[in-house]
């Protein structure tokens, strides 16, 4: 049977001598491109395929219908346009961010477009392409959770497919059978509780953007939210009761959580009261300001520029911000501290566990940092010992 390309309408499957010899010329391309040079990687072939691409990658993907749209030009490019009404319901429902989303779409792309300029039809697709494709991938100097945010792409596009029966089972199985690299977790610095203190009296109060960057840092702390949660957050979203304060905020999943503010409710008033925003429920709560830094606009902040302004203040105080190889002080680095302050203060894990609105007790484990002196303070604990020690 004849091997089946992109550009071909035929059903079959590489079969034979075919398919063994599309797969060694695929194989000795493949190792050799990605070897050739550190900058050629597999992102690349997506942007040498010219405007409609590039065009597909900049689609707002925030609605299920332009998700459709896009996934239908990416698959028809890829003479499989019958294929995206079964990746449709699960790019939606497993992704409901908007940002996932672009980043798995990404994904996809670069992989059709490695396997188009192979002459690899998507249902052609085996486990030992995708293998090849990961060693390309590490080759190339993608960063081990990028590599493994790929194959886990193409593990749950596989499933699908494999539902709809365009690929076999036995071919989705040795996919799914892929390894994705071993990616170290917990890498994110947290701060000190003395280092987090001065953070937070970094920024210069006397003035509307000192007190709008406080008041956001100490949010950070007092709730531990992610920093897509706090950058929508809007005046409409603070709530009252007899003796606090709260924040509404939408996390991951688009799951609402009500969070107390404390102690950081009186910093985010006074704020608010400042801008004079606070009679306008939906005005961001942490709003960019306009160039004369002291007039609030109606946009949220970007998440580069909560970013750098957590790095600006660190640098500020003295910290290390940028490690080499390694993760730098970010928003997640907030996160982390206030999580591991509140265990060192004699929170319960499973406390910590609702307050991070983890589902999982294992992913709150995975923030915990540990020192040598754990070890000793858990071995004193211990209440064996003889009578006479």
């Amino acid at each position: 049977m004849k091997a089946r390309t992109f550009y071909s309408s035929a059903r079959g499957r590489n079969s034979g001598s075919a398919g063994r010899a599309k797969g060694f010329s695929f194989q000795k391309r493949l190792v050799s491109e990605s070897s050739s040079s550190p900058d050629n990687n597999c992102h690349q072939v997506v942007k040498q395929r010219g405007s409609q691409h590039q065009s597909l990658r900049a689609v707002d993907l925030s609605t299920d219908q332009n998700v459709s749209v896009v996934l239908d030009e990416l698959l028809r490019q890829c003479d499989a346009s019958d294929a995206a009404a079964a990746l449709v319901p699960w790019f939606c429902d497993a992704l409901p961010s908007s940002k996932s989303r672009k980043d798995y779409f990404a994904d996809l792309s670069a992989f059709f477009a490695f396997m188009r300029e192979s002459d690899i039809h998507p249902f052609d697709v085996t486990g030992d392409h995708v293998r090849l494709y990961k060693e390309a991938m590490l080759q190339s100097g993608k960063k081990a959770g990028t590599v493994a945010r790929a194959l886990s792409v193409l593990r749950g596009t596989y499933q699908q497919f494999g539902k709809k029966s365009f690929v076999a089972w036995d071919i989705v199985s040795d996919i799914q059978a892929v390894t994705s690299p071993r990616v170290d977790k917990n890498t994110t610095p947290a701060l000190s509780e003395k280092e987090a203190i001065a953070l937070l009296e970094a920024p210069d109060i006397s003035t509307p953007l000192g007190m709008r960057d406080q008041a956001l840092l100490f949010v950070y702390f007092k709730t531990a939210c992610r920093s897509s949660a706090i950058a929508k957050a809007k005046v409409g979203d603070l709530e009252r009761t007899d003796t606090d304060w709260y924040l509404v905020v939408t996390e991951k999943g688009n799951r609402t959580r009500r969070l107390a503010l404390l102690e950081s409710a009186p910093f985010v008033l006074r704020w608010i009261e400042r801008a004079e925003i606070q009679n306008d429920p939906l005005a961001p709560l942490f709003p960019a300001l306009d160039r004369d830094r002291k007039t609030p606009t109606t946009r949220h902040l970007a998440g580069r520029t909560i970013l750098y302004t957590i790095k600006k203040y660190a640098r500020q105080v003295g910290l290390e911000v940028d490690r080499l190889d390694r993760r730098g002080i970010c928003t997640h680095s907030l996160r982390k501290t206030a999580l591991n302050n509140a265990l060192k203060h004699g929170a319960k894990i499973e406390q910590v566990q609702q307050w991070a609105g983890h589902q999982d007790i294992r992913t709150t484990q995975e923030y915990i940092e540990y020192h040598a002196k754990d070890a000793e303070t858990a071995a004193r604990f211990n209440q064996i010992r003889p009578k006479n020690a």
